[in-house]
């Protein structure tokens, strides 16, 4: 009995903290792209290409697919839950190849980036991010009867979406390092989740933590390298 009770109790502190994390997500991009996506009417918005406009409406239908799909996990609504994650793994898929093309198009039609960004930064942070992202859905999906491995992944898979909406935030010019340390935070509170419920940190946080700790490092070597500027001169100006 008093197992049950405790196993009772950590799916209620999972229910807690997913969906909360969830809905701050839900927030930050809404903050985020209001400006220049969503108080410009969303699909109406009067945005450069069709590009844009598929890649702001697949990312917004995932971001609050993601709300939903937690909410109805920590309502009991299992059934559904995994019948919407079938939407889910074309939608992400969808992401992956739109978060590619996206910022090759950013980079050909000469857009004005946030200062903190150089063209190069600008296109392998967000290509290796989406693909990074991919890779933990992917991930997520193969593990999706493992609640416990799978609802984390999913939660770091979208961490890896904050810098974007983060760095489009007006305040973010003046402290660009917050874009990193507001995602890095919300890892940071996974761990001490699963300190406060497991009384330790599980292998899939440290692992799934780790990959995306060394995100940047991995991003700043391939933007310093010669294949980055190449590839950003071949962005810039291929027809």
């Amino acid at each position: 009995m008093a197992t049950l009770i405790a196993r009772s109790g950590l799916r209620r502190a999972d229910d807690v903290f997913f969906t909360a994390m969830s809905v701050l997500m839900l927030l930050i991009v809404l903050v985020g792209f209001a400006p220049s996506y969503f108080l410009q009417g969303a699909v109406f918005a009067h945005l450069p290409s069709l590009l844009v406009h598929l890649h702001g409406a697949v990312f917004s239908t995932w971001i609050i697919l993601f709300v939903i799909q937690t909410s109805l996990v920590a309502t009991g609504h299992i059934r559904f839950h995994r019948k919407l994650g079938v939407l889910g793994a074309v939608i992400a898929a969808l992401m992956v190849i739109l978060g590619v093309l996206a910022p090759f198009g950013t980079l050909r039609r000469g857009a004005v980036l946030p200062s903190f960004f150089t063209p190069a930064s600008f296109l392998i942070a967000n290509v290796i991010g989406i693909l990074i992202f991919g890779a933990f859905v992917a991930v997520a999906i193969w593990k999706r009867n493992n609640a416990k491995v799978h609802k984390r992944i999913m939660f770091i898979a979208n961490v890896m979406l904050m810098p974007p909406a983060l760095g489009r935030m007006p305040f973010m010019d003046a402290h660009p390092y917050l874009i990193g340390m507001i995602p890095l935070g919300m890892i940071l509170a996974l761990f001490v989740f699963d300190l406060f419920t497991w009384r330790r940190p599980l292998a899939v946080t440290v692992i799934g933590g780790l990959i995306f700790f060394l995100a940047n490092p991995v991003i700043d070597a391939v933007v310093h390298s010669s294949f980055g500027e190449q590839l950003t001169v071949w962005a810039q100006h291929h027809p």
